[in-house]
């Protein structure tokens, strides 16, 4: 009975989700008050009290973006684009009797507060710009290596990075001045670097990327969101063969614009929601054969087309 339960519970938020508004979750201003308060006690870097080490529980810490994604000593707490299978969401929405629920200590989350967690976690765990506790990381990597538990987003982004040397810190500041965009590596120990905007009242066009063309082999992360963007400056986009998550969400990216990008083959996530992108401008979508998520949300793409991209994409999380 609590089994039935529990999935009834399940697909009845998972239906409250799927109907609800897809504004984007500010992981900053919506998640991390949740985790602090309800979560960190427990999950954060050892400290000493009256006498006693007191330890991460399962050896999670969720005081920073870097151990979040490094999960707990069982495995990875996150599967991004995926709340179903990330025990961080699925352990709240386990009924209250359970002995793995979560918080396990007063009340459970609010409905509200575990529509944030799922939504952040199905638009693709984005930390914007908050960073959070980093202290340990590189010993935490060293442990996980010892135990051949390394999570797969970090292998992965070491496979692609490879032999890589890291750009010389001087040569990312000097960028970062000239373009007012934040420019950071994906993670400690990792060559590959991620570009976003952080204001709204930056200048952004053609010449900006031209700018970033130092980058070209160390991209991995683009946010343009809200951004003027044309073909020109699509076929830029598409010189960095790094490229594996794109968001362009509500910029004037058209449908030559996309066609223009069919070029990123390592591709796994793209956001063009809230923009022009049509029926008639889909087809290049077919050609990212890495291409795990996909953000479709207000675009003009039609249900019937949207339908036919699940279809011929199957292993693609298509929302909505």
């Amino acid at each position: 009975m609590v089994t039935m339960i529990r999935f009834y519970n399940y697909f009845l938020f998972l239906g409250l989700g799927l109907l609800s508004v897809e504004a984007v979750v500010d992981f900053e201003k919506e998640v991390w008050p949740i985790l602090e308060e309800r979560c960190v006690e427990c999950h954060q870097a050892a400290y000493e009290q009256a006498g006693r080490m007191k330890n991460p529980k399962a050896g999670l810490r969720l005081d920073g973006a870097a151990h979040i994604m490094l999960g707990s000593d069982d495995g990875p707490v996150i599967k991004v684009d995926h709340p179903s299978k990330s025990s961080l969401y699925t352990r709240v929405m386990l009924p209250f009797d359970d002995d793995e629920h979560m918080p396990p200590k007063g009340d459970p989350l609010s409905m509200k507060q575990k529509e944030i967690l799922r939504k952040w976690i199905a638009q693709g765990v984005d930390f914007g710009t908050w960073i959070g506790a980093n202290d340990g990381i590189e010993d935490l990597i060293k442990k996980r290596k010892e135990k051949k538990y390394i999570p797969e987003h970090i292998t992965f982004f070491q496979a692609l990075a490879g032999d890589l040397s890291p750009l010389a810190p001087k040569i990312i500041e000097r960028l970062a001045a000239e373009t007012g965009l934040l420019i950071r590596p994906i993670g400690i120990g990792n060559s590959l670097l991620e570009v976003r905007m952080v204001s709204s009242g930056i200048e952004f066009d053609e010449s900006t990327l031209g700018t970033l063309m130092p980058l070209q082999d160390h991209l991995t992360k683009l946010d343009l969101s809200g951004t003027d963007l044309s073909k020109k400056s699509c076929s830029l986009i598409s010189k960095f063969f790094r490229l594996t998550h794109l968001n362009v969400r509500q910029s004037t990216i058209d449908d030559s614009g996309l066609k223009a990008l069919s070029g990123l083959k390592n591709l796994i996530s793209l956001n063009i929601s809230e923009t022009k992108i049509s029926d008639y401008g889909i087809k290049p979508l077919l050609s990212f054969k890495n291409l795990e998520s996909l953000h479709l949300w207000k675009s003009e793409v039609s249900d019937s087309r949207r339908q036919f991209l699940k279809n011929r994409l199957p292993g693609v999380v298509v929302t909505p």
